[in-house]
């Protein structure tokens, strides 16, 4: 029982989750970038390269790419997704249980009283 309540309970943070990230698109364009960003530096930029006068070094490409994705999440407000989150997911998942949880008097039926 309690598995199935905290499945149903991921499910819906886990949806919840999905649709805010569409909703909010300079989130989602945000962790685009950061993902894709750390893939390429990656990939194409294990070694430092020489770009005119200067040397680019691999700390130096994530330090960049630190601070745009820094800039652009300063502009998304994910902190403001994150308590929406967390009270729109415990709204939904605590009026559900106060809606199907039987009241405490079924508890005491069998009882008799003297």
């Amino acid at each position: 029982m309690a598995s199935q309540v905290m499945e149903y309970a991921t499910q819906v943070i886990a949806l919840l989750a999905i649709y805010s990230l569409l909703s909010d698109l300079l989130l989602l364009i945000a962790l685009v970038i950061l993902v894709g960003g750390f893939t390429a530096i990656n990939r194409f930029a294990p070694e430092p390269m020489q770009v005119g006068n200067h040397v680019v070094t691999q700390k130096s490409l994530y330090a960049i790419l630190f601070v745009v994705v820094f800039v652009l999440l300063w502009f998304a407000q994910p902190f403001a997704l994150i308590f929406w989150l967390v009270g729109s997911s415990a709204l939904l998942i605590l009026g559900h249980a106060a809606f199907i949880e039987p009241p405490v008097s079924s508890e005491y039926a069998g009882v008799e009283s003297v």
